[in-house]
């Protein structure tokens, strides 16, 4: 009998974004900012300075050694409580939980951080609340409760928007973002990064930027857009090693790994995992290490290498045993009756497939038992609330003989006010559709102006060129034909006269060049023949010439036409972002890509100009910027500008082909 198996088992189910935790925990110091704690320690009196020196040593450690973390956090908890400083034990009690988080007791680490807000919040420290939020915030969400973990971190918007604390509110936009991912709202997710992004722009906060890449990063992973995703993905692994943050590091190369297994590149997926492996393979954290090893041995088993596989897979397995994840060790058991399988050892498959069920229905068992007691509970409720109201019935049975009267007033008074209410509602809801409808058939004649004006442009500049090339230029050739003929004719001697008749014919030369030149800039021939990507290329060769301006184009996926009212369209936009550039930006340099996946083009336009304020483009009084906005709705796409003064701009423009 042959054993049916899944061909395609579930990854792991660990978190891959686990790296977060570190962006709330302390910043780690090198050797010599330790020393200098400690001498400084060594000679502190026990006050409220030397719990806080306390708190900072244990920050110092945190990445390190966990030992002297724990250590340092307990005496600062003892020392703060013994001189009555409450907000340095609320701020030792948090790193506790944060520590706590990090080996996987999430129950533990809740206790100890609302014990952390319950402090904060006696003292009224509003910065201390907000942090607190948001680290409770991330044990929900690795508990996968996304609901409270989106309440709490909500909670902790408002306190950082109240104390105007940029860097935390970077922190809570982002965790935001990562909760909406999570809830599969990815519009609202990059709606959130990218406030995250603006901000730790302008801060210069490269460790947030880091891990906004990264959301980003895995949000194009999630639409298999393999080139943007291992770009973001890139950046984020370049900052993440600068700053020496070994487990964000490991956990996106481990996602470069993910992106690649999903195009079933294999080898290059393993490549991904083992350098993850390399660069955190001391990592405290057990559910990385546990998400590490399964991975290596998942594609060691698709690359058919099942030996090494099926070790790694085990050694992901007893730690995820030893952590309680239920869920992880159920998908880890699928895996390798999937590899033994593959090996024909049915006996194996056979066994690990029934561990697999079993866990399977244990999760469900629990789940069954949840409910069952949930409904038992209420059953007692209702019963017990029955037999008070049977009670309650028998006394209020002659109370109401005394007030039937009062009941029947109170009753048509009720009904009028009803009456009115429902009146009012219908009238109400009927403004309203009212409104909508007029408000849908303003926008329907605006896009329709708008439509019918751009088709116009168009079409009125196809027929200048053509005009301009057929009509004026043809003259043109004609005159410097017949002056050519006349020349031979009237044979000039006087040499002021052949100066003359040869101006005449330089500049009829120079008017048919300047009338070819405007008419193709209005309408370009490579445009109409070729297609977008030689237009632009075209284009971009053109203006090359411009002093202290280098610009870099790159066209992926462009190899085909697409619609030619969008080629127009966006041949236009893009002519227009780079005139704007030239004129005000003060760039050097100019980045312009063009990337095309299966029904999306993406185009990204970028320099290191002087940049501007976004929250005033409305205010704009030229009209570069409401063109180009205009022109995308046009072709229903979607155009975001993202700029900070003396920082650069980012033009990035989508649209479905």
């Amino acid at each position: 009998m042959t054993l049916i198996i899944y061909k395609n088992p579930i990854k792991c189910s660990i978190p891959l974004a686990i790296s977060l935790c570190l962006l709330l925990a302390l910043t780690g110091f090198s050797q010599n900012g330790i020393d200098s704690l400690l001498g400084v320690l060594a000679k502190s009196k026990e006050d409220s300075n030397k719990v806080k020196l306390l708190n900072e040593l244990a920050g110092a450690y945190f990445n390190t050694n966990d030992a002297k973390t724990r250590q340092y956090n307990a005496e600062a908890i003892s020392l703060a409580r013994k001189v009555k400083f409450l907000n340095g034990e609320a701020k030792a009690i948090n790193n506790l939980g944060i520590i706590t988080q990090k080996t996987g007791n999430y129950d533990s680490a809740l206790v100890l951080q609302k014990q952390a807000l319950a402090i904060y919040t006696k003292i009224n420290f509003q910065k201390g609340i907000a942090k607190a939020n948001s680290d409770i915030c991330l044990v929900y969400w690795r508990k996968a409760d996304f609901a409270t973990a989106l309440a709490y971190q909500l909670k902790a918007l408002r306190f950082y928007e109240q104390i105007k604390d940029e860097k935390g509110l970077s922190y809570c936009y982002n965790m935001i973002g990562i909760i909406y991912r999570n809830l599969k709202k990815d519009n609202e997710a990059i709606s959130y990064y990218l406030k995250a992004i603006e901000i730790r722009k302008r801060i210069n906060d490269e460790r947030g930027l880091a891990a906004s890449y990264q959301n980003i990063g895995n949000i194009y992973k999630s639409r298999l857009i393999e080139d943007t995703a291992m770009m973001y993905y890139s950046n984020s692994v370049a900052l993440h090693k600068k700053f020496n943050n070994k487990n964000a590091e490991s956990t996106v190369i481990s996602s470069m790994g993910d992106l690649k297994y999903e195009f079933k590149k294999y080898a290059e997926a393993k490549k991904y995992y083992l350098l993850a492996f390399e660069v955190n393979k001391n990592a405290i954290d057990s559910n990385i290490l546990a998400t590490m090893y399964i991975n290596i041995g998942n594609v060691n088993c698709r690359l058919k290498d099942f030996k090494n596989g099926e070790a790694d897979i085990t050694k992901g397995l007893n730690m995820l045993h030893k952590l309680g994840d239920k869920e992880g060790v159920m998908s880890a058991y699928e895996m390798l009756a999937y590899s033994y399988q593959e090996q024909n050892n049915y006996e194996k498959a056979l066994e690990s497939y029934h561990a697999y069920i079993l866990m399977r229905d244990s999760i469900m068992s629990n789940k069954e038992k949840e409910e069952v007691a949930e409904l038992q509970t209420k059953y007692e409720v209702e019963k017990k609330d029955l037999q008070l109201g049977k009670n309650k019935a028998e006394l209020e049975a002659k109370e109401k003989q005394n007030f039937i009267k009062n009941i029947i007033i109170v009753s048509i008074i009720v009904l009028i006010i009803l009456v009115i209410i429902i009146a009012v509602v219908i009238y109400r809801k009927k403004q309203v559709e009212q409104k909508a409808e007029l408000d849908a058939e303003i926008a329907a004649q605006k896009e329709i102006r708008i439509k019918s004006i751009i088709e116009a442009e168009e079409k009125e500049r196809r027929r200048i060129a053509q005009d301009l090339h057929d009509g004026v230029g043809q003259i043109l050739s004609a005159a410097k034909l017949n002056l050519s003929g006349l020349e031979s004719q009237i044979h000039l001697e006087d040499k002021k006269q052949k100066d003359a008749f040869k101006n005449a014919m330089d500049l009829i030369d120079d008017s048919v060049k300047e009338v070819r030149a405007v008419s193709h800039n209005m309408m370009p021939n490579t445009l109409i023949k070729l297609g977008l990507a030689s237009a632009i290329k075209e284009f971009i060769t053109k203006i090359g010439n411009v002093p202290n301006l280098k610009i870099d184009l790159e066209i992926v996926g462009l190899d085909k036409r697409i619609d030619e009212n969008i080629e127009t369209v966006l041949y236009r936009v893009i002519q227009e972002i780079v005139a704007n550039i030239i004129k005000h930006a003060k760039a050097t340099e100019i980045s312009l890509q063009l990337i095309k996946h299966e029904k999306e083009l993406s185009i990204i336009v970028e320099d290191n100009g002087v940049g501007f304020d976004t929250s005033k483009i409305n205010t704009f009084g030229g009209i570069g910027l409401k063109n180009i906005i205009s022109r995308i709705e046009f072709i229903n796409g979607t155009v975001h500008f993202d700029s900070t003064i003396n920082r650069g701009t980012t033009v990035v423009i989508e649209v479905i082909t």
